[in-house]
């Protein structure tokens, strides 16, 4: 060969492509460094965060996820792993660039040789670190200083354009041993009379390209079901972590003889200068596969496996719809404050009540347990619906159908409703000479499909400032209620009943026994009605939470959930009004004469009220938002102990209501809304969320 062939060769332009060519051809040896550092670091960091991650880390749709009460340890996971691969990246990289300089001038250098070298020249490629780290920072921090969101966009991207042949410098340091600030000031040199195509070659090749193939990468695994996706991450993540260095490398090496074969009076020896010895590197193995890909392989497998007991949970956004013009012929759509209720159909797929302002009801009926697909339907008839109208009550009837409200010109009236229609009762079960939003309306259903209907509504003799409420239970013998029964159960204070939240609710015990819950929004007092027998014959009233003196502007989200154990005893979930926390009462008896209450978590006048079901046992479950930490919590009780767990971490605010109900494999199915109102509308996601293995149930399945 003669002395100018590797000249003539690596003056040749197309310089991205032919190093893409290169780093396929050798990409295995071009990857040794990175197999024979990286993959010991990052598989015993990861072995360490995962044993560490504790109650912070999750399985999210088969993904892991870290959703605890604290951002410390996703600072953790963020900060250690990048810490790690940047010490790890300021050997393998140089390594990398000998190798690959090495192949363009036909020289095999063992990869260890390469390492030896760049550890030698370590302190100048530290000092080129840092000088490069501070440009880049000085240059940052001068252009944020403006208000001008442009100006900064601009000139970061001229800034770093202008950076690029800087990365010259590190071939400069290891083959012709200058130092730090002396190879960038050779590498600007180098590129005086070339500068804008080896800066463009450099973006291009370095960034832009491999910046691409990860977000092709991510976009393509994101279709793949969760544990799809999570394998995929191990292997196709792995080998394109590796990669990337390689092609990298192979487009600096390449520019770096490029720049330096347009030199005068240069030949092929003065290509090979710097370049270690040693003896020809040795064949590579089979078994250098495995080992590569054992990061990768070793993270899937404990998030698939499970070992550590993480939380489990399914997780799906419904839709994001913006909010358009209200007009009939529209279809229902799913607005931010109108969650009312979540039910299972006839199949076992969840149907969210949907009701808000100036609007009617609406119910999204599920084609699946997790919600992927959905459909929407109006509930009410055309036009019932009315600006201030109080939001639909509901129940699920035995055979899977939903029982609803609705007020119509004649008063109170029932709909059936199969997940993509209703229809209407018999007539009005009540009628009042109030605004439907002062009347406290719940639905319970009992055994053998027959409604109770909780109706409470100023006492008529009370004038136009009534001191008292009149609370009714209204029985019916089917869904239809052509007859309905009435039959006053108790005469408390009056209070207001909010259209967003459940002031009074009702349950049915066994024996069909009627329970209603009602909540005082100005004082927090909760009394709770019970009945001895099926026909409340001898209601009692009792009031476990005493009230509490109310306060002048005092405004926030009030209402409880209520569940009532196969043994009777009711449990009520709600927020404290004196300390803003959400609690449990839970009842010892029937009629709530002796109860506890346990605090589940810290709140705010702004958190939606917490909801409530009861698993199999009767041990309530209860699904809270917590305020201050961002997260959708879980409180499982069982005797007098809860432990309230994350299960979904919420980036925009929550809405107004929560609702949950029990699917028929014993979990927690949860629908929220995750929402935030920004400069440019309303930009938000209704989530179905269930968690898999949090119940006792559950875990002991397991």
């Amino acid at each position: 060969m003669s002395s100018m062939e590797h000249v003539e060769r690596l003056r040749m332009d197309g310089v991205p492509f032919r190093s893409y060519l290169d780093a396929g051809r050798h990409l295995v040896r071009l990857a040794l460094p990175g197999v024979l550092v990286h993959v010991p670091l990052a598989t015993l960091c990861l072995l360490a965060l995962t044993v560490t991650a504790g109650d912070s880390a999750a399985v999210v749709n088969g993904r892991f996820q870290l959703i605890g009460t604290s951002d410390a340890p996703l600072r953790i996971w963020t900060l250690v792993p990048v810490a790690v691969a940047l010490a790890a990246e300021i050997v393998v990289f140089p390594a990398t660039v000998i190798i690959a300089t090495g192949h363009l001038v036909d020289r095999r250098i063992p990869p260890v040789e390469a390492l030896r070298a760049t550890v030698r020249r370590l302190p100048p490629l530290l000092v080129l670190l840092l000088v490069s780290g501070a440009a880049c920072a000085a240059g940052a921090g001068v252009l944020m200083m403006t208000d001008q969101h442009w100006l900064v966009r601009v000139g970061l991207v001229v800034a770093a354009y202008a950076a690029m042949p800087a990365l010259l410098a590190v071939p400069g340091v290891l083959l012709h041993g200058l130092s730090g600030l002396g190879s960038i000031r050779r590498a600007y040199r180098m590129t005086e009379l070339s500068f804008l195509p080896t800066a463009l070659t450099l973006a291009f090749g370095v960034f832009l390209v491999p910046a691409a193939a990860a977000w092709a990468l991510e976009s393509g695994l994101r279709l793949l079901p969760g544990p799809l996706a999570t394998l995929g991450w191990g292997l196709a993540g792995t080998v394109l972590a590796l990669a990337v260095t390689p092609v990298q490398a192979a487009v600096v090496a390449r520019q770096f003889l490029h720049n330096m074969a347009w030199r005068t009076e240069v030949v092929d020896s003065d290509l090979a200068h710097g370049l270690p010895g040693g003896p020809a590197p040795r064949p590579v193995r089979p078994g250098l596969l495995p080992a590569a890909l054992l990061p990768g392989l070793l993270f899937s497998g404990v998030v698939l496996v499970n070992p550590f007991g993480w939380p489990e949970v399914a997780e799906t956004t419904v839709t994001e719809l913006p909010v358009s013009a209200r007009d009939r012929d529209r279809e229902p759509e799913l607005r931010p404050l109108d969650l009312q209720d979540l039910h299972l159909g006839r199949d076992g797929d969840p149907v969210v009540v949907m009701d808000g302002f100036e609007d009617d009801s609406s119910l999204l009926a599920c084609a699946d347990p997790s919600c992927r697909k959905a459909s929407f339907a109006w509930a009410e008839p055309d036009g019932s619906g009315t600006r201030w109208q109080a939001g639909a009550a509901s129940a699920r009837l035995p055979d899977g159908r939903l029982l609803l409200t609705t007020w119509t010109s004649g008063g109170l009236e029932l709909l059936t409703c199969e997940a993509t229609a209703c229809v209407r009762g018999s007539g009005a079960v009540a009628t009042t000479r109030r605004p439907p939003e002062s009347v406290g309306v719940a639905l319970a259903v009992r055994r053998d499909g027959g409604p109770v209907v909780a109706f409470a509504e100023p006492d008529p003799a009370g004038g136009d400032q009534p001191a008292h409420d009149l609370v009714s239970f209204i029985f019916c013998a089917d869904p239809s209620c052509a007859h309905p029964e009435p039959r006053q159960v108790a005469r408390l204070e009056t209070t207001g009943y909010s259209s967003l939240e459940h002031d009074l609710v009702a349950a049915v015990g066994p024996g069909d026994r009627p329970v209603a819950a009602r909540y005082d929004s100005a004082t927090g007092q909760i009394h709770v009605i019970s009945c001895p027998d099926a026909a409340c014959q001898r209601p009692s009233v009792t009031s476990p939470v005493p009230p509490d003196p109310p306060a002048p502007h005092r405004l926030w989200n009030a209402g409880l959930a209520m569940a009532v154990r196969p043994d009777g005893r009711p449990a009520i979930a709600y927020r404290d009004l004196r300390d803003q926390a959400t609690k449990l009462l839970d009842c010892r008896t029937p009629d709530c004469v002796q109860a506890d209450v346990r605090t589940l978590g810290a709140g705010s006048g702004f958190q939606a009220a917490p909801v409530l079901a009861v698993d199999r046992a009767g041990r309530p479950v209860v699904a809270f938002e917590s305020l201050e930490h961002q997260r959708l919590m879980l409180a499982v009780c069982t005797g007098s102990r809860c432990e309230s767990i994350p299960v979904s971490r919420n980036g925009n605010g929550f809405g107004e209501r929560l609702a949950m109900t029990m699917n028929a494999e014993g979990d927690p199915v949860i629908a929220w809304i995750d929402d935030s109102l920004a400069s440019s509308g309303l930009d938000w996601n209704l989530r179905i969320t269930t968690p898999l293995n949090l119940t006792p149930d559950r875990r002991a399945a397991r």
